[in-house]
């Protein structure tokens, strides 16, 4: 089980394995990214991975382990709880648009 575990997170997702809300938090990510000036090159260095693994974070191809994006969230400067709450609020909207068709 534990090593099932650490290879779920050190892969890159497929496009199959796809989970909408990785989608979503990377693209997030990238908005307060660059709403704080910051580029992509020097946020991954801030936050310790290469610029690549920034950009598939950003993209929702790659997951994030819980300390990195401890990190992400310092360097943009909130809460992590802030960062989880508005990811749940985009796709609570998108849950809730979906049952309406």
């Amino acid at each position: 089980m534990r090593k099932r575990l650490r290879n779920l997170y050190s892969e890159e997702l497929v496009d199959s394995d796809y989970l909408p809300e990785l989608v979503e938090l990377g693209v997030l990510i990238g908005s307060h990214r660059t709403a704080s000036g910051i580029n992509q090159e020097e946020f991954a260095r801030m936050i310790g991975v290469s610029r690549r693994t920034m950009t598939k974070i950003e993209n929702g191809r790659q997951s994030l382990s819980f300390v990195a994006f401890l990190r992400i969230a310092a360097v943009l400067e909130m809460r992590p709880e802030y960062l989880l709450q508005e990811l749940a609020r985009v796709t609570q909207r998108k849950w809730s648009t979906k049952g309406e068709d």
